[in-house]
């Protein structure tokens, strides 16, 4: 089987801030990075903060391009011109860890919900008020929630909408970042297990890039290790969790898990 998303030896600096006009120092934020995802994998990217995992992210999502390096999806290249005028990039979705900053905060749910139905599908009233009470219910929300707005639901009510938003229109690949961090403990176990579903459910690729260990080993069968901008360790399975060789990431294990 052929991969659905393939990252080629990507790299990605930006100019330091506070530089003068004769100055164009620049900081390398991802530095030769590669991998595979097949259907119906899930990876798991972990490290600290400022190792460049969101960074790549963007990437990925094709909200930056890299300086150098490819990354294609379902075979094609993202930073191509094609690629962002094709319906193919509703296969591609995204949840954040900021849900506030995501969301327009005039949008009901219902509203916030149709964003990429309403670009990509353009469907009736009625089928839409339909698809988008039926995303409702499939992330654990009834229809009272339809007219709500951002201000009148809980962090976990809200990343649930959001979640709606990124499966509406039935995406291949979802890129999940740091997507329950903000959220109290007892939340995110149940938002958790709520992606752990819609995995299984919707045969979903997925990327999710966290700091903490115990979201990978709950939701992913594959884990990178990142460490200033590389991946300096892939494990193929999570089985193998325990057999970590990098002193990084055996110190990532043991200050977690107690490996």
């Amino acid at each position: 089987m052929p991969p659905l998303l393939h990252v080629e030896n990507v790299k990605k600096s930006f100019l330091q801030p506070n530089q003068n006009l004769f100055s164009r120092t620049k900081n390398t934020v991802i530095n030769g990075v590669s991998f595979e995802l097949k259907q119906g994998e899930c990876l798991g990217i972990v490290g600290e903060s400022g190792s460049g995992k969101s960074t790549l992210g963007k990437l990925i999502l094709g909200l930056e391009k890299p300086d150098s390096g490819n990354i294609y999806f379902n075979g094609q290249d993202i930073a191509k011109r094609a690629w962002k005028k094709s319906t193919m990039r509703k296969a591609i979705s995204a949840v954040f860890q900021d849900y506030n900053a995501s969301v327009n905060p005039y949008f009901t749910a219902s509203q916030i919900i149709a964003e990429p139905i309403d670009i990509y599908e353009k469907l009736a009233k009625d089928d839409r008020k339909l698809r988008i009470n039926a995303l409702l219910e499939q992330v654990g929300l009834d229809s009272s929630f339809y007219h709500r707005f951002a201000h009148q639901m809980s962090g976990g009510q809200l990343q649930r909408v959001c979640i709606a938003r990124a499966i509406a229109c039935s995406p291949q690949f979802i890129l999940f970042d740091e997507a329950v961090s903000s959220l109290d403990i007892s939340v995110q176990t149940q938002i958790l297990s709520l992606l752990a579903d819609l995995q299984k459910q919707l045969n979903l690729t997925s990327i999710f890039i966290t700091h903490d260990l115990t979201t990978i080993t709950y939701l992913c069968n594959k884990v990178a290790f990142f460490y200033k901008g590389e991946i300096i360790e892939y494990i193929d399975s999570i089985d193998k969790l325990n057999q970590v060789k990098n002193p990084y990431s055996i110190q990532l294990l043991e200050s977690v898990l107690g490996f």
